[in-house]
């Protein structure tokens, strides 16, 4: 089955647009129903993956275009573009354009980060003098996005420990360049997410969960759509919300055949995702557990507003 799924690397900038992505009417559930689905090759945005390979989604109907890309604020761009009819992504990516009046709302809980099991870690070259937040003046850091929960926790993190943040250079890095740069020394620091931080354990030294500057507890993703075709269509929304909680459910009992699936996507050893933290996902969706990112983006200014997380939302 896994052969059936078309995976594509969406390059380029789109401009983010008001307009609603398609999507498809409401049919009866025996009928199969395509969904383009933003997805990553990581643990905490890799159970687009993890469901189809399982066969989970195929029995709810939903024939899925699993479309890789980059990072959250890519998915939701591709989303108001046109280009996704659903994603994951964090609070700020999606609050900002959401501020603007572009036309997405959440409708199920996604990634969890709890603190006992940190999957995200911001990390340095293991031979590095770094030891302290202080040390980093001077320095850069490479995170996955920029204006979004992990520059944003790193930021925090570094002001916490006494930095000058005005002295710390913080810029845009995917995932899969971010070991080279710090083998390369072109970098000092790395705000990794697993499976690349197990992966390159002979390579790097973790310094910090930064995610708990936010929360012990909240949501690293979580899944949305067009607000408007939410609303038209109601009992479709409900069986691909079943249908997630059902992948979700699975997910975290089933950390064998998931690792099988991480290792194809990621490209990294199986006995290394065996031996990392996997993450949780959520069996439901809970404004409380998004406040805590938003109440600090609007700290930093990332959002102009401090909003209710429960307007973000559509309950299916």
């Amino acid at each position: 089955m896994v052969g059936m799924v078309s995976r594509k690397n969406v390059l380029g900038t789109m401009g983010m647009l008001s307009a609603l992505a398609l999507a498809p009417t409401i049919v009866p559930a025996q009928t199969t129903v395509k969904l383009r689905v933003g997805a990553a090759t990581n643990d905490t945005y890799g159970n687009g993956h993890f469901g189809w390979d399982a066969g989970i989604f195929q029995k709810y109907g939903f024939d899925l275009e699993l479309i890789d890309l980059p990072n959250a604020q890519a998915q939701v761009v591709a989303a108001a573009g046109g280009a996704l009819d659903c994603g994951m992504a964090d609070m700020i990516q999606l609050a900002a354009p959401i501020e603007k009046g572009v036309q997405l709302a959440y409708f199920a809980g996604g990634s969890l980060y709890r603190s006992e099991a940190p999957q995200t870690l911001l990390c340095v070259a293991k031979d590095s003098p770094i030891k302290t937040a202080k040390d980093f003046e001077g320095q850069t850091i490479g995170v996955v996005a920029l204006n979004s929960i992990s520059s944003m926790s790193v930021t925090e993190w570094l002001k916490r420990g006494g930095a000058d943040v005005s002295k710390v250079k913080i810029f845009e890095l995917p995932f899969s360049t971010m070991v080279p740069g710090i083998v390369r020394g072109t970098v000092a620091g790395v705000f990794l997410a697993e499976p690349f931080v197990s992966g390159a354990k002979n390579d790097l030294r973790i310094l910090a969960s930064t995610y708990d500057t936010i929360a012990k507890q909240f949501y690293i993703g979580a899944w949305f759509g067009p607000r408007e075709w939410q609303t038209k269509n109601p009992e479709l929304l409900r069986r691909l919300t079943a249908a997630i909680y059902d992948v979700q459910r699975w997910c975290n009992t089933h950390h064998d055949e998931t690792a099988v699936t991480l290792a194809r996507i990621s490209k990294l050893d199986i006995e290394k995702i065996h031996a990392m933290a996997r993450c949780t996902f959520a069996t439901s969706l809970d404004p409380k557990q998004m406040q805590p990112v938003i109440d600090l983006a609007v700290k930093y200014g990332l959002l102009a507003n401090r909003v209710d997380a429960a307007t973000l939302t559509m309950r299916a």
